[in-house]
């Protein structure tokens, strides 16, 4: 989603509601317009979808088979987040961030005989690790036992479950006050100021998916596994009893 001083643009090709979206914004903007009147207007597609009250880097391209490439789980492509917190973060929080958590999701799409919306326990949803790190604290307005501190992380996540990040913190006690994409695959937001709209070049697909694991394994992690390897993996001895 993008975010502008006087509304908000979905990042998204259709809206049940009919809310403004970027493709709208873009269109009206002259993108994808057709240089000469002979030619068709150029088809943009977005990729991935935001919610409502999330902001940051979002791509447009007008090949369809590119756009579902990037999206697909299968290609576990990296996308990063600047999340702004408010509650208590432990170190125990941060480890089930790391290590993957299931989450059971609440369904407020239910109305009670007065019209009022009903939390009813959903489904569970289990998430794999995301890379969390902290960049910055503020004890501003700290309360008690530091739950009135808000925490700027950085997370580094290769799904794209909706709502995800979301879903995670909030299960840990976590509000999320502020939720912004850096970037996805080898595209990034960097210095692009709100609004702004530029041209970039196409990237490789099979160099974004080859980035590898999340997490480095730990040269003790390694010596853990061959000293596990080594006590449990014996020769069969066959023994005659004739």
């Amino acid at each position: 989603m993008y975010t502008d001083p006087l509304t908000y643009f979905l990042n998204t090709q259709d809206d049940p509601v009919g809310r403004n979206s970027m493709i709208q914004r873009l269109s009206m903007g002259g993108v994808g317009k057709r240089y000469k009147k002979n030619q068709p207007n150029i088809h943009l597609k977005p990729v991935g979808r935001l919610d409502m009250m999330t902001e940051g880097l979002m791509i447009f391209t007008n090949d369809g088979k590119y756009a579902r490439e990037l999206e697909l789980p299968i290609n576990k492509l990296w996308r990063t987040y600047r999340v702004r917190v408010h509650g208590r973060l432990t170190m125990g929080k941060m480890r089930a961030m790391r290590k993957g958590l299931t989450v059971r999701l609440n369904d407020s799409n239910v109305k009670d005989a007065n019209g009022q919306d009903v939390i009813r326990a959903g489904k569970m949803m289990k998430y794999k690790g995301i890379k969390v790190s902290i960049e910055r604290k503020s004890s501003k307005g700290r309360g008690r036992g530091g739950g009135g501190t808000n925490t700027w992380l950085q997370i580094t996540c290769s799904e794209g479950k909706n709502r995800m990040l979301r879903r995670i913190l909030e299960s840990l006690g976590l509000d999320v006050t502020r939720l912004i994409r850096i970037s996805y695959g080898d595209y990034k937001l960097d210095t692009i100021p709100p609004g702004k709209a530029i041209e970039v070049n196409y990237k490789d697909i099979q160099k974004m998916k080859n980035k590898g694991s999340l997490f480095v394994k730990s040269s003790n992690d390694e010596k853990k596994k061959r000293d596990f390897d080594r006590e449990n993996n014996h020769d069969v001895q066959w023994v005659n009893y004739s």
